[in-house]
């Protein structure tokens, strides 16, 4: 058995009366099932980390980017960043250069086998997508994507107060 992987079948959460007809419990199940589709598909080693597929996606949009940057922009732990990205560069997928201009900077950058993984996992993404959306018409996809996009927006935005609270 691959280190990290349950081969245990998918356990439905308990039903709780509290929280049917809850939208956040049920984008919780919709990750975990998705999340469950994407070992079938052998992702593993640090891409079978939660919070891993964001950062490999970041890296692949803006390239050279600091580790804070990217705690920033995923809003992960610096913790949860440095081990992500130190499992990455072990398993060959980025690389940690100084910065020329300011050597006390390092910035991170994928390698040509980063820009495969990604690309595969793309491809994964793409796949579970199309049978989670199966049945589905345009109009309800696009409602759907508003939604969740506003969801999504609030709970940045609370992520933010919070971040300022703290004085983070």
């Amino acid at each position: 058995m691959k280190k990290g992987f349950c081969k245990m079948p998918m356990i439905p959460p308990p039903e709780r009366k509290e929280l049917n007809d809850n939208p956040v419990k049920l984008c919780h199940d919709i990750t975990r099932l998705s999340r469950a589709k994407a070992r079938e598909a052998s992702v593993e080693g640090v891409m079978s980390q939660p919070g891993a597929r964001l950062v490999l996606s970041l890296l692949a949009i803006g390239d050279g980017v600091t580790q804070r940057s990217l705690v920033e922009e995923t809003h992960l732990r610096p913790p949860t960043v440095s081990v992500i990205i130190g499992k990455m560069e072990d398993e060959g997928m980025v690389e940690r250069r100084r910065n020329p201009d300011d050597r006390r900077e390092t910035r991170v950058y994928l390698t040509d086998y980063g820009r495969e993984v990604d690309m595969k996992g793309i491809a994964n993404i793409k796949a579970t997508d199309e049978l989670a959306l199966k049945g589905l018409d345009g109009n309800e996809i696009e409602t759907l994507m508003r939604l969740l996009g506003k969801m999504r927006s609030n709970l940045v935005a609370s992520l933010g107060e919070q971040r300022k609270e703290k004085g983070e």
